[in-house]
């Protein structure tokens, strides 16, 4: 009962987080003039978007599976690809629920070891980091000037990401660090099996760690990479094909989507649910630094997320109502 209580009070704390975000940038802006906008907007647009974003989905299903198959498993792809829309559907409820989710539905139904599930969604993950890693190289290298320009007409952002590598910080990273290492090294070499609850977490450790190692193991690497690629390049040009849907934004090019691509990217990052006024925060900002007036950005940001979170919805209700249908057996 307690654990519930807990549940709903991260849940309302996050989406008051995302609520408490949303108002903070929509507050300044003329709702008439946003209206506006929106009633301009070709609709069309978001029909290609609406394909490209089920086709992420399935190439990370695929993706995914392929690691849940590295040790000789035969996880389906129905389930995988059902387990990650009911993730997406999660996350806009509570920040990183749905990574857990979509694992606890395969450990399920395909009868997996649910620490080993998780290590695959994890190195499934840092292979994400890497890819934003990447495409974000890219962006300062084509476009370093706006995004020293953006970093300056926000000195609160650029203070806050100095304090994460200020010395103190620094310090406290590796005294954090160090104590984590010799916990785990003692953990994993039984020393502390003669407490109970220490001796299922090292039997947790080492079944995840095998789930991480799952991608040394995936027997197409080239597939794995290109699905990698793909997934990212569908996400960006979900963004970019928006752009044609608003007046006035398809001038901007490419380069520029992929900024704005980037910037969006790390608002999706905040902790409230699916970004929400963090993404637009972003996506507003960005859009200013190229001569796009405010209630224009505001309006792209608010169609263009509204949109993609009322496509999750819809498919995380669809996938959570098809799984036990889908799995009767």
């Amino acid at each position: 009962m307690k654990k519930k209580y807990k549940n709903i009070i991260k849940t309302f704390l996050f989406i008051s987080i995302g609520i408490g975000l949303f108002y903070l940038v929509y507050k300044d802006f003329d709702i008439d003039t946003i209206l506006t906008e929106i009633k301009n907007v070709n609709y069309w647009w978001f029909i290609p978007m609406f394909i490209m974003g089920i086709l992420s989905h399935v190439s990370r299903s695929i993706r995914w599976q392929m690691l849940l198959n590295s040790d000789g498993s035969n996880v389906k792809f129905a389930n995988t690809f059902m387990a990650v829309l009911n993730g997406y559907f999660a996350n806009i409820a509570l920040p990183r629920l749905g990574e857990v989710t979509r694992c606890a539905i395969v450990s399920k139904y395909e009868k997996q070891n649910f620490s080993k599930v998780l290590g695959t969604m994890v190195s499934e993950r840092i292979t994400d980091v890497l890819m934003l890693l990447l495409v974000t190289i890219l962006a300062f290298l084509l476009q370093s000037t706006q995004i020293s320009q953006f970093i300056a007409n926000n000195p609160d952002l650029g203070v806050k990401l100095q304090k994460f590598v200020s010395l103190p910080m620094i310090i406290a990273y590796i005294i954090v660090g160090s104590i984590g290492i010799i916990f785990l090294v003692s953990l994993l070499k039984g020393k502390l099996e003669h407490i109970a609850i220490f001796k299922k977490l090292a039997e947790f450790i080492k079944s995840f760690w095998k789930g991480i190692l799952s991608i040394k193991k995936v027997k197409s690497p080239f597939w794995y990479f290109f699905h990698s690629v793909f997934i990212w390049a569908m996400y960006f040009l979900m963004l970019y094909i928006c752009f044609f849907a608003f007046e006035g934004f398809a001038e901007l090019g490419i380069i520029t989507a992929l900024i704005v691509f980037v910037a969006g990217s790390f608002g999706m990052v905040a902790p409230a649910p699916n970004g929400i006024g963090a993404y637009h925060f972003m996506i507003i900002q960005t859009f200013v630094l190229y001569g796009i007036a405010t209630e224009k950005a505001a309006a792209f940001a608010l169609i263009v997320h509204g949109i993609q979170t009322f496509i999750l919805v819809i498919a995380g209700l669809a996938s959570f109502i098809l799984l036990p249908i889908i799995n009767k057996e």
